[in-house]
């Protein structure tokens, strides 16, 4: 997608995820020791034992393992827990959940008295696999709760942050999120949109809105971000109105059983339009031996 003289002014003089902002972020030592200890904790349990993350099954390559319990599901190799290297969450990272909490208690969103979305047992679970580089299948439901889609765009804003001070830069997406429907791309840009004060950019797409009004959108705001429908963003691939091809984080929402119709179909069509294999996460219902198959082979393209 060609840029314009305009869009390449307004990149510019953006302000970069490590802005200012994160120059006043002060370390506070109970958050962190609070974020080692749970980390620790993790890393010291042993097999079999139950957790509020027990619904998620990781992958690494292409075998997909049972959370905590790891259960082998596809290739038989029992992993060891520990082979798993813990990477702690950056200052920017948890700058960024704040600045989401803050909007949506301010907004009403989230209520005042909500613990802090960094002390979110899933967001620690799901960032300990994130920045080890496996894909992740969210198997207690095919809803993505607000708290997940906070730690999902936190720690794709952090990625970028440190691309970008290794001289890296995106010329389309990082993060792709499909979505089943309008009212669920609303939720997830709600969640998302409080990051643009650190410099991340997003977009909505879906039939709600005219297609003109939204590929002039894709050409002056340049989003790091996307959520859509499949079906809107098919009509948007085909006009040649934005680039998927360099997408690093694919996340799917609203995935069921028996995995088959419309949505299921867009997906499959987009994933074409997605080079190589970007770390994914799914969050879907019924994710038995023969489901997990199946996603294997959508995520593998």
């Amino acid at each position: 997608m060609g840029k314009s003289n305009y869009a390449m002014k307004k990149r510019k003089n953006r302000k970069s995820p490590s802005c200012q902002k994160l120059k006043n972020f002060t370390k506070r030592s109970l958050l962190y020791r609070h974020i080692v200890s749970i980390m620790a904790a993790k890393k010291r349990s042993k097999t079999g034992k139950c957790s509020n993350s027990q619904g998620m099954c990781f992958r690494q390559e292409t075998s997909f393992n049972l959370g905590k319990t790891m259960v082998p599901l596809i290739n038989g190799n029992e992993p060891s827990y520990d082979s798993t290297e813990h990477v702690y969450p950056s200052k920017f990272l948890i700058m960024c959940l704040n600045t989401i909490q803050n909007s949506l208690q301010n907004d009403g969103v989230l209520n005042i008295e909500d613990k802090p979305l960094f002390a979110n047992a899933w967001g620690v679970e799901f960032w300990n696999y994130y920045s080890n580089g496996q894909d992740i299948m969210e198997k207690s439901g095919a809803d993505s709760m607000r708290e997940q889609i906070a730690w999902m765009a936190s720690a794709a804003a952090d990625t970028i942050a440190r691309k970008e001070k290794e001289g890296l830069s995106f010329t389309g997406p990082f993060l792709l999120f499909l979505v089943p429907s309008q009212e669920k791309a609303f939720k997830v840009r709600q969640v998302w949109k409080p990051l643009e004060t650190v410099g991340i950019y997003t977009l909505s797409l879906h039939s709600g809105t005219s297609i003109e009004h939204q590929i002039q959108r894709l050409k002056s705001s340049e989003p790091e971000f996307l959520v859509s429908t499949p079906e809107r963003l098919l009509e948007l691939l085909s006009l040649k109105a934005v680039n998927t091809s360099e997408v690093s984080f694919l996340v799917i929402d609203g995935l069921e059983a028996p995995f088959e119709g419309s949505y299921f179909d867009g997906i499959k069509s987009i994933r074409q339009f997605i080079s190589g294999n970007p770390q994914t996460v799914v969050f879907g219902d019924c994710m038995n031996n023969l489901s997990i198959s199946m996603v294997q082979k959508l995520l593998q393209n």
